[in-house]
């Protein structure tokens, strides 16, 4: 009896072993499934790093077919121009990988040619290797007068083709020569923030521009809303804050109050909205969620203003208070403007390998605005161009925007935005531009777009 207790304990303790070890090979499948590829790609793998570099995958090439990064005997190598190596750093990424919204670290995969059956693998045939090519959206030309036009200033440009997606232009600052990578610890003033892509990755107090979104909110809830007149008198206090405005802009229409950033007009229609409502409108233009570029996914502007009453409602309809925006999904909202109310999330990817010719094939879509309260939107930032921000500093593009001038407190300067699109069908361009502490949104953000918008036409048309 005690010999067969024993066999039994025996058994149970085998059958408890083989259960153990089932489970452990179960959950080194699952894992080997979920993360075989970032064991792979990491860069204590000698197949394809060198000191923590690559020198094994596949070349970045721009829209035009530009190389931007290659390997070549082991080494990496980076466009032989150094203002597209600043311009491009954001895009293409650094040596080591610190800007992980690169297409070296978010790629990595593709660029490696990592297959979950086979593994990571070398080319002996040379001309396998170009499976593992990336083209990117983006014209790195555009992306050097770009970052020229930035001229050193922190911030960031965007510019993206509202109808397939297509990202033209992004540009982040600061930045630095990939090839020839600076001791960013001992200038952390001049580098503050290097390795975060500001377009992807940054939020801003929005300032102005995000008075399209309360626009649009008035534009469906307020009947003859076009015949409604609101007076400014420079000033409104609003439960003991006082909304103010650089001068009295004398009796407004919500035309005239987007074109003159009436703040005190839009402190009454934000007032008269409510914060539910501001809210609904807000969560539906993209804030409070991050779109997904190809892979990358882009910060979180947020706006919460459900509960907000008095000055504070006022304020975030004016784009203050606690708001704040992500630049990559403003651009998409006014590029929803420009097309009609449906908004194309922007990519990044034209193509890998033998898709390389692939338009706009998978592009998400959605309707976040109504086609008349788009295209009322669209006439009203036409408006601000031709009455406001001069028609002339902008010849032949058709502008479309709205500036921002963002308060950020302290004695800093505020921040400069700027953001619209074209009203042209030969160039249906959509885009963005922030400048850190730069000031005036319409002079110097203003400033910036108008020479990446002209160079954009420029290359579009002659093509």
């Amino acid at each position: 009896m005690n010999e067969l207790k024993l066999l039994t304990r025996r058994a149970y303790g085998v059958l408890i072993l083989t259960l153990l070890l089932i489970l452990g090979l179960l959950f080194f499948v699952f894992r080997y499934v979920k993360d075989a590829s970032v064991w792979a790609e990491h860069s204590f793998n000698k197949h394809l790093y060198t000191n923590g570099q690559l020198k094994s995958a596949g070349t970045i090439y721009d829209r035009n077919g530009a190389i931007l990064l290659q390997t070549v005997d082991g080494n990496l190598q980076y466009n032989e121009n150094s203002t597209v190596r600043k311009a491009m750093m954001h895009a293409v990424g650094d040596a080591k990988g610190n800007v992980v919204t690169s297409a070296q670290v978010a790629f990595r995969e593709k660029l490696t040619g990592w297959d979950m059956l086979n593994g990571a693998f070398q080319w002996e045939n040379p001309l396998d290797r170009t499976k593992n090519d990336l083209i990117l959206t983006l014209d790195s030309e555009l992306c050097t007068v770009a970052y020229n036009a930035m001229n050193g200033r922190k911030g960031t440009v965007g510019v993206y083709n509202y109808e397939t997606g297509e990202i033209l232009c992004m540009v982040s600052l600061p930045t630095f020569d990939p090839k020839n990578p600076p001791d960013v610890e001992a200038n952390p003033d001049k580098y503050e923030g290097v390795y975060i892509n500001r377009l992807f990755s940054a939020a801003y107090t929005p300032g102005s521009v995000f008075k399209l979104v309360t626009a649009a909110a008035a534009l469906d809830q307020f009947t003859s809303i076009d015949k409604r007149v609101y007076q400014c008198e420079g000033e409104a206090t609003i439960n003991g804050q006082i909304v103010t405005c650089p001068k009295p802009h004398g009796n407004v229409t919500l035309e005239q109050a987007l074109a003159k950033s009436c703040n005190v007009a839009f402190a009454e229609i934000s007032l008269e909205l409510g914060g539910d409502t501001l809210q609904k409108y807000a969560d539906k233009a993209g804030f409070n969620t991050r779109l997904k570029v190809d892979s990358i996914k882009t910060a979180m502007g947020k706006v919460s203003v459900s509960d907000a009453e008095g000055g504070d409602l006022a304020w975030a309809g004016i784009g203050q208070y606690s708001d704040t925006a992500n630049p990559l999904n403003f651009m998409a909202y006014v590029g929803s403007i420009a097309n009609d109310g449906v908004r194309v999330t922007p990519r990044i990817l034209k193509g890998k390998g033998l898709l390389s010719n692939v338009s706009d094939a998978g592009a998400e879509k959605k309707r976040i605005l109504a086609e008349e309260t788009a295209r009322q939107l669209g006439a009203m930032m036409r408006n601000n161009v031709i009455n406001e921000y001069g028609d002339k500093n902008y010849k032949g593009l058709e502008l479309c925007a709205k500036s921002g001038t963002a308060e950020v407190g302290g004695d800093q300067q505020p921040h400069a935005w700027f953001a619209g699109f074209l009203d042209r069908e030969d160039c249906p361009l959509a885009f963005v531009v922030v400048v850190e502490n730069g000031g005036s949104g319409s002079k110097v953000a203003g400033a910036v777009a108008a020479k990446v918008l002209k160079a954009a036409v420029k290359s579009m048309t002659e093509q």
